[in-house]
């Protein structure tokens, strides 16, 4: 307990009864077993009091860690995007001309092949 041997303490115990006496040495003994555990109590609740302020500490940095490794994980952030995407309604169709396709070139009106025919009506073959 205290690095005392067997021996050291048979002689202490000697030595208390050769100087307390009989009369005295059972309250003394008793005083000193009180003492002894009002201590160890002591010990214990400080000891428990900062094994509890280390534990809410490592939480509280583990809680800090969690939050950071949520920030930085990029496929979580894809996850959310994605599903997001998938829950909202769909977008109206984009009547905008920039961004729809280019309409099919209108074909030039077809003129009718000039006629071979003269200024009189008469047709001129040679």
């Amino acid at each position: 307990m205290f690095g005392i041997g067997t021996w050291e303490l048979v002689v202490i115990l000697v030595l208390a009864l050769i100087v307390l006496g009989p009369e005295k040495l059972p309250d003394m003994a008793r005083k000193i077993g009180r003492t002894v555990a009002r201590l160890r109590r002591t010990a214990d609740e400080v000891k428990r009091e900062i094994d509890l302020d280390g534990i809410q500490q490592d939480l509280s940095r583990d809680d800090d860690l969690r939050s950071l490794q949520e920030d930085l994980d990029v496929r979580a952030q894809m996850r959310r995007a994605i599903s997001e995407l998938e829950l909202a309604p769909p977008l109206p169709a984009a009547k905008d001309p920039e961004t729809s396709s280019p309409a099919a070139p209108t074909a030039a009106p077809t003129l009718p092949p000039p006629s071979e025919r003269g200024p009189d009506g008469s047709t001129s073959r040679e």
